[in-house]
């Protein structure tokens, strides 16, 4: 091919590769990020969990630490830049739960709190877990929060991320309709109400997330229909979590406000509380450096160590 051919060629390869990003930005984006956690060494794999077919994220070769995602999200997304630093520590295993990311979505299901900690006990024996350190953010957090009560010969060590599953007050009401976005103005309002300071969205990408996020919505109502129900709100459930506990919030959450915080800690036999400073609900991407400071000094701590009875607030932005 002659040097003005290619050169044509090349161009329209670009613009090609440009439309298709603009098109399919979420495509671009996931592709993206797998190739970048393949490169750091992290796994993708299938797994059938009691009914359900998981698929699953994995890193490294310690002791086992098994995370969990919030309602909306999948292990990728949340967890999948803290896979390669957990993973130089421990042997970290990130489901993406029944209905989300790329696991099964039954038509049948409720997708409820019940529903998820079944599948997160089924999940543990199918890839031969006894017993793991256990970490959720917001449902999550609710998840292994009653995984532990229920089962806690699963739980070694328990993290709850700024975790939902206490009953809601007329005081510091939960933002649950920010959820579900219908418009792109409604995009924009739930990235502000989950990240304390956002990055600038173009409107192409919020598009598209628009058009993910009304095709997912029959998951997210069924699961909020479920917990709406009140049969499964933590307060009162969470004696049997003897283990060492941690939980961890962002100072300025606007979808689950800090005060949940101290009434969660309270319903805990020993559980400390951190609450990170500059710090939104996704503490996880807001705060990764602090958050991981916190999560690594506790997951490591003597398993008799004292515990503090009072929060500890650190700074979160570095």
């Amino acid at each position: 091919m002659i040097p003005g051919r290619r050169v044509a060629a090349a161009a329209a390869l670009l613009a090609a590769a440009l439309g298709f990003a603009y098109a399919r930005p979420l495509i671009v984006l996931e592709t993206s990020g797998e190739l970048l956690l393949r490169l750091r060494g992290v796994r993708s794999a299938y797994v059938q969990a009691g009914p359900y077919r998981l698929r699953y994220l994995e890193s490294g070769n310690g002791p086992p630490l098994v995370v969990v995602h919030g309602l909306g999200s999948n292990a990728m997304q949340e967890w999948g830049l803290r896979m390669a630093p957990l993973g130089r520590h421990y042997h970290v295993y990130a489901p993406d739960l029944p209905g989300f990311g790329r696991s099964e979505r039954p038509a049948g299901a409720d997708y409820g709190i019940p529903m998820q900690v079944e599948s997160l006990r089924a999940f543990f024996a199918a890839v031969r877990l006894e017993r793991a350190r256990v970490a959720g953010i917001s449902m999550g957090g609710w998840i292994v929060a009653r995984l532990a009560a229920e089962h806690p010969e699963l739980v070694e060590r328990l993290v709850l991320v700024a975790a939902a599953g206490m009953r809601p007050t007329d005081e510091h009401p939960i933002s649950v309709a920010a959820l579900l976005p219908r418009d792109e103005d409604g995009v924009r309002r739930l990235a502000v109400t989950v990240r304390h300071d956002p990055p600038a969205m173009p409107s192409f990408l919020v598009r598209a997330i628009l058009a993910r996020r009304i095709g997912e919505e029959w998951i997210i109502r069924r699961t909020l229909e479920s917990m709406g129900g009140g049969h499964d709100w933590l307060n009162g459930r969470l004696g049997g979590a003897s283990m060492p506990t941690l939980v961890i919030w962002g100072q300025q959450d606007r979808l689950i406000p800090v005060a949940y915080a101290a009434p969660l800690q309270a319903e805990l036999p020993h559980a400390e509380l951190v609450v990170l400073e500059g710090c939104g609900h996704v503490v996880i991407a807001d705060c990764p450096e602090a958050f991981d400071r916190a999560l690594l000094a506790f997951l490591a701590a003597p398993p008799n160590g004292a515990l503090p009875t009072r929060p500890m607030k650190q700074g979160g932005r570095s």
